[in-house]
């Protein structure tokens, strides 16, 4: 290039990035050269990641530059005009590698979901937040704005990919010899389920998510098969009480079905219901989650009564048969409503609701989000005009709006059931939308559970060192304990009231607690 070409190259450069428009989220520039992006296999292309603050789109020049293969992503959602994407970073040669985007740990499958139909924009971003606060595991995300060869496309949510991975689920990789783990799978939506994962006893379809199914070798398929099979059969024997917690975490049941069902998830424990089961070095129990997908939880969608904040999400009537392979598990049933597994989740209740899901903390989380997107949300709905609008499943206007249902409830079969049918005139009213259901649902699960919220959260969000739910566990006499510095340990009742305390030093502890305690349900705090 000759030194009149570079100076008319920076001299239009400069003229563009002078009028730009300017952006508070990321952005993202990604570039097919005009291809086309199909369900699969991925398109090669190029994505550029700017995030200085105030972003333009001339900003490119000196932004970070990542060979992708993209493709189309959703099941539903595929048919709405707003696309979801998935995005696998590439090398020059076009192998896998893995990079940090945006401060998130590094990997190299990423998920740009477009909220399309949640016209709060935030329903993913709520949840999986939520869930990290329990100190599990959930996928990290940020928010941006897209352009797709050169098209404004509106706001997106860069999200973590359900991925095996020391900053992701940390399992141990699967080797031939050892069968006994790392594994992840999920019951799911399948058109061949025999190439992809196997149906269970009960009758679910089971699908290979690591190694996925194009990568397992037939000992591992059957490890897991078999495995999976043992937990349903143990889980239908009048003795499965004494014997299901050798092969199952039970606390992460606990964390994942008041999760489940706080989130009034529409699809909780039929499709996108994630399990994992660890290496047997490291317990090798099957444990639920991590969560995914909440495009249609929080009130979003008017079948099955997921609407109305009342009732369970694992007593929806979703039964099994040969033509409806997204029934809710019965071994899932037989937990929920088994009388000491109640407990559990009554005191993990307390203790969440007494902190991270502290009403105050659920709105500081609505009110940074909404602080985030307050600009963006603008540029969104001029490219996308829905707000005011009910989406149907085919993801047009004019959907079904006599609160239709599927399977016989809710009213007469409708064969195209609204998404977001309240439709709110403004983002705005969305947004209170979303934040008044969520605490009419809390209020009403603290109901259940016989809860009643402190005036101010016991403990800030994400004070690790406090949160004791992983560092004891009851016994028969009372309770063992390992406390990591001398601390003041407190026993309370649902309602807050001091039951029980004790100054401990630092180490492990075998405490003999009153009678009148053992078969109480209590929180353990420690000071």
């Amino acid at each position: 290039m000759n030194k009149w070409k570079k100076m008319f190259f920076f001299f239009l450069l400069f003229s563009i990035s002078s009028t730009a428009q300017e952006y508070d989220l990321p952005l993202l520039l990604l570039n097919t050269n005009g291809a086309t992006i199909p369900d699969e296999p991925k398109v090669p292309g190029t994505m550029h990641v700017i995030d200085n603050g105030k972003n333009r789109v001339s900003d490119s020049i000196r932004a970070p530059r990542y060979n992708i293969g993209i493709e189309l992503r959703g099941q539903t959602s595929i048919n709405f005009q707003k696309k979801g994407y998935g995005v696998e970073l590439r090398d020059a040669e076009g192998v896998e590698v893995k990079e940090s985007l945006l401060g998130m740990p590094a990997g190299d499958d990423w998920v740009l979901h477009g909220p399309y139909v949640d016209k709060t924009l935030i329903r993913n971003a709520i949840a999986h937040k939520l869930y990290r606060d329990t100190e599990r595991y959930s996928p990290r995300s940020r928010h941006v704005e897209v352009f797709l060869n050169g098209d404004y496309i509106g706001v997106y949510l860069l999200l973590e990919k359900v991925k095996r991975g020391k900053d992701r689920l940390g399992l141990k990789k699967l080797k031939d010899e050892d069968l006994s783990g790392g594994y992840i799978f999920r019951h799911d939506k399948t058109n061949s389920i025999e190439l992809e994962g196997f149906k269970s006893i009960e009758g679910h379809q089971i699908i290979f998510h690591y190694p996925n199914w194009q990568k397992i070798e037939e000992p591992a398929k059957q490890y897991l098969k078999n495995f999976y099979t043992q937990f349903e059969q143990t889980m239908r024997q009048e003795t499965w009480k004494s014997q299901y917690e050798r092969i199952f975490d039970v606390d992460a049941a606990v964390d994942y079905l008041l999760h489940q069902e706080m989130t009034k998830n529409s699809d909780a424990y039929i499709c996108s219901f994630y399990m994992f089961k660890e290496n047997d070095a490291d317990g090798g129990k099957l444990n639920l989650g991590p969560p995914w997908d909440f495009n249609l939880a929080f009130g979003q969608v008017q079948y099955n009564n997921n609407m109305v904040v009342e009732n369970w999400q694992v007593d929806q009537n979703m039964p099994l048969s040969s033509g409806n392979p997204y029934g809710i598990a019965p071994w899932l049933k037989t937990l929920f409503h088994d009388a000491d597994f109640q407990n559990k989740m009554k005191s993990r209740w307390a203790e969440l609701r007494s902190s991270v899901w502290h009403t105050v903390n659920v709105d500081a989380l609505f009110d940074s989000l909404k602080v985030t997107l307050q600009s963006a949300q603008k540029r969104n709905f001029e490219r996308w005009d829905v707000i005011g609008t009910a989406i149907g499943m085919d993801g047009k206007p004019n959907c079904g709006t006599g609160g239709g249902g599927w399977g016989g409830m809710g009213g007469m079969f409708n064969p195209n059931p609204c998404f977001n049918g309240y439709s709110e005139p403004t983002w705005d009213a969305e947004v209170e939308h979303l934040r008044g259901f969520l605490k009419d649902r809390i209020a009403w699960m603290d109901r259940q559970f016989d809860f009643r919220e402190p005036s101010r959260p016991v403990l800030a969000l994400n004070t690790k060192s406090q949160q004791l739910n992983k560092l004891y566990k009851r016994t028969q006499q009372g309770l063992h304990v390992y406390l990591s510095k001398s601390s003041k340990v407190n026993l309370y009742s649902l309602k807050g009231s001091l039951l029980w305390s004790q100054s401990l030093e630092a180490g492990e502890h075998n405490i003999t607690l009153p009678s009148h305690l053992l078969q109480q349900v209590w929180v353990l705090r420690a000071f």
